[in-house]
């Protein structure tokens, strides 16, 4: 739980002042609003399946399979969200120096 606060803690603020100050100062309000919604359609689906997936077991070894079962999936949206982040983060372009053309070699 330590780690998970922790990690939360940190990343939240961080996505929160990306999506924002990312923006032009005329569209900041849309960046924060469009974070702050997929925070939240983030929460909701997430917890909607980690219930679907430990459901209601019936003795304390099928509770164990379903949280691991759990961690599984948890893992596996992690990885997921590792892979669409190295793919979607690109750097910026540098802008390079244009060639000179002949005009302003002989100049």
């Amino acid at each position: 739980m330590l780690l998970t606060g922790l990690g939360v803690g940190l990343t939240l603020p961080t996505f929160m002042a990306t999506g924002a100050s990312s923006r032009p100062p005329e569209a900041f309000a849309t960046g924060s609003a469009v974070v702050n919604m997929l925070r939240q359609v983030g929460l909701a689906v997430g917890v909607a399946v980690l219930v679907a997936v430990l459901g209601t077991p019936a003795s304390p070894a099928a509770a164990q399979t379903a949280f691991v079962h759990a961690w599984y999936v948890v893992a596996g949206a992690a990885l997921l969200a590792a892979l669409a982040g190295a793919l979607l983060l690109h750097p910026a372009a540098v802008p390079r120096p244009a060639a000179p053309t002949t005009l302003e070699q002989a100049g």
